[in-house]
């Protein structure tokens, strides 16, 4: 059976992995020039890497390591402890720490009775508070998509000084939102995890730049096995028979049509809603993606002549525009040059300081994270770049849950996959993944159902 993949991120990948290991005739279409969506880098005119954003995966994320491991790139990540380490005004360092040692959830209970970063009473309130999605079930996290985690951390009795200190911070580093805006389930689900398990809060930098350590080596694999991945093909309309309810090609950009047998959305949601046909929106399900937008992101990396950090590892900031920074040059083996440091910081939220100029956004990251380094004073400023990135992961706010579509359509031969679609991780790579290993199935059972119409075998 062809198949044609738009989108050529993590889930697109694993898609046309996975199909073409089952002898499928697999095309990946890229819009771009460089491969990996939203875990993408590419070179600037020295040679260095610039990332698309900070991205960080953590021990819970089994199919994406999974996967990894079955395409032989498993050793691509630098592990770091299981701390969450918070930046003070000034320079100094506040974490929660999990205990190493101890099982879950008493490593994470105990490195909150542990940390410095809040007081005894607000450490009591976070510890009894948190006892309902440390042991509770996904189908109570699942009732709480329509609050914000604001909502549901102040009714468990914890204040909102928690929030300010730490759950912003989680907030941010999930989903680009603050802790009032993002769906309560989101956190709640990244919690029950963490919670229930020993090494899935440990995290994991990529040992240099994702366009070498995975994308160039997977690309070579799935090339081997015969998949075709076109890159500059801008998907410009999805070509869709009313009458008989099937898509029936794909136009690009330059005019071209594309056929195929079925036909799989590795697109973001807001690139797919733009070339659905009118036809293809009498779907409930598929009209329904207007509710659910991406989320405005900017990431800015700040080249020092010298060393400003001292932390091998992520590092968060409350109260501040940065909501999560790491310095290449210390966390990533392949940045290691004994130079000075290599700072990237994701901006969020960043939907007023889209409107800013370049160097507007600079002034600003450079002020707040000079606050927290005293050390970058005294540094010179090589060079910089900032990445604008207008619609990320999808907002998972109170009410889109709903939205969410599964991975077939009402379109017999026409399939989504992203971490937008139903499956339990939501808004993170891993989700894409979880959606790759979904969509296949869903291909899989159509093929052998008979709904898919083979006309190119």
């Amino acid at each position: 059976m062809r198949i044609i993949i738009a989108g050529a991120g993590p889930a697109g990948f694993a898609s046309a992995h996975w199909l073409s290991k089952q002898g499928h005739q697999v095309t990946l279409l890229e819009k771009r020039s460089i491969p990996g969506g939203k875990v993408s880098a590419w070179q600037d005119d020295d040679g260095d890497w610039v990332e698309s954003g900070l991205h960080v995966f953590f021990g819970a994320y089994h199919n994406l390591l999974g996967f990894l491991a079955e395409v032989g790139l498993e050793d691509s990540f630098d592990w770091k402890p299981a701390e969450m380490i918070f930046a003070q005004p000034g320079g100094g360092y506040a974490s929660i720490e999990f205990v190493k040692g101890l099982p879950a959830p008493l490593n994470g209970l105990f490195g909150v009775a542990k940390s410095k970063l809040m007081t005894f009473s607000e450490k009591l309130a976070m510890g009894r508070g948190l006892m309902k999605p440390i042991f509770g079930s996904q189908a109570y996290i699942d009732q709480q998509a329509d609050i914000t985690y604001r909502e549901w951390h102040l009714a468990n009795g914890m204040g909102q000084s928690t929030i300010d200190k730490v759950m912003d911070a989680m907030a941010l580093a999930l989903n680009f939102q603050k802790a009032d805006q993002v769906s309560a389930k989101l956190v709640l689900t990244a919690l029950l995890h963490f919670a229930k398990e020993t090494d899935a809060p440990k995290m994991g930098l990529v040992k240099g730049s994702p366009h070498e350590r995975l994308w160039i080596p997977l690309m070579q694999q799935l090339r081997d096995r015969g998949v075709i991945i076109r890159f500059d093909s801008k998907v410009d309309a999805i070509l869709h028979d009313p009458a008989t309810n099937q898509v029936t090609g794909i136009q690009l950009a330059d005019g071209q049509i594309l056929m195929a047998d079925a036909y799989i959305s590795a697109m973001p949601v807001h690139s797919l809603r733009k070339v659905m046909s009118d036809s293809m929106r009498v779907h409930t399900e598929l009209d329904n993606l207007k509710h659910l937008r991406g989320i405005p992101v900017i990431t800015a990396q700040l080249y020092y002549d010298r060393v400003v950090t001292d932390i091998d590892n992520l590092i968060f900031s409350s109260g501040t525009h940065i909501s999560v920074y790491a310095d290449p040059a210390r966390v990533s083996p392949d940045y290691h040059s004994g130079a000075g440091s290599i700072i990237e910081l994701v901006v969020a939220p960043a939907e007023k300081l889209f409107p800013l100029r370049d160097e507007e956004i600079l002034a600003l990251v450079i002020k707040e994270f000079s606050g927290l380094h005293p050390e970058a004073l005294g540094a010179k400023l090589i060079k910089s770049h900032i990445v604008r990135i207008p619609n990320s992961v999808y907002a998972a706010r109170p009410g889109v849950e709903q939205y969410r579509p599964d991975q077939a359509t009402p379109i017999p031969n026409f399939f989504l996959t992203g971490d937008y679609t139903q499956q339990e991780f939501m808004a993170s790579i891993e989700g894409s993944i979880r959606s790759a290993r979904r969509v296949v199935d869903r291909v899989v059972t159509a093929e052998r159902s008979g709904t898919i119409r083979t006309q190119f075998n």
